[in-house]
């Protein structure tokens, strides 16, 4: 068993003022980091692949940092980071950016990446709701891709789902799976729907 951290000292430190007024009490913190475990302080992600586009069309590619499985506790989805986050850490090449989720029209996984990002409840269920849809966003930008969802007999259309859209919702195309803001979304048009 390990001791507790020690807490922060403080020790008074004097500032000479430029200007001759009497000198101002300030405090250093220091904390004893000896007895610390590290681990402890240490928030374990891992990382995705991801191109996001603003509204404006702006294109940025990178990493998003995302907490992975732990046992039988599923990880953090991108999904769930743009519903519940102002800003989003995108890691490129050559810096880290905070990218308004607000601002964003959509983002984009590589398939195998995304597998979490869909579903599970509906990707299980045989008797889900299947619709391949044309997805026109306000920028003129069209996406033709799958949308799975479940939901009670009563309410199995695809107009039924739309109404019910999250701020971001997954569309799976053949290599990628989309996570459309919904409020950047101009028009849905199915081409063919399985209920």
């Amino acid at each position: 068993m390990t001791d507790p951290p020690v807490p922060p000292t403080t020790e008074p430190t004097a500032t000479g003022a430029s200007s001759g007024a009497s000198a101002d009490a300030r405090a250093t913190v220091k904390l004893n980091m000896a007895d610390s475990n590290f681990d402890e302080l240490v928030i374990k992600k891992e990382t995705v692949a991801v191109e996001l586009c603003s509204v404006r069309g702006d294109l940025a590619r990178g990493a998003v940092f995302l907490r992975p499985t732990d046992g039988a506790e599923r990880g953090e989805r991108l999904l769930d980071v743009l519903s519940q986050r102002w800003f989003v850490p995108l890691k490129t090449d050559d810096k880290l950016i905070f990218i308004a989720t607000r601002h964003l029209a959509w983002a984009r996984l590589d398939l195998l990446a995304a597998i979490d990002e869909l579903d599970p409840e509906a990707e299980g269920d045989e008797n889900s709701c299947v619709a391949r849809v044309s997805v026109e966003m306000i920028d003129g930008k069209k996406i033709e891709g799958l949308l799975r969802y479940t939901l009670p007999g009563s309410a199995r259309r695809l107009g039924d789902y739309l109404e019910k859209l999250e701020s971001f919702f997954p569309l799976r195309t053949d290599d990628h799976v989309y996570l459309l803001a919904s409020h950047c979304v101009a028009s849905v048009v199915p081409i063919e729907e399985k209920r």
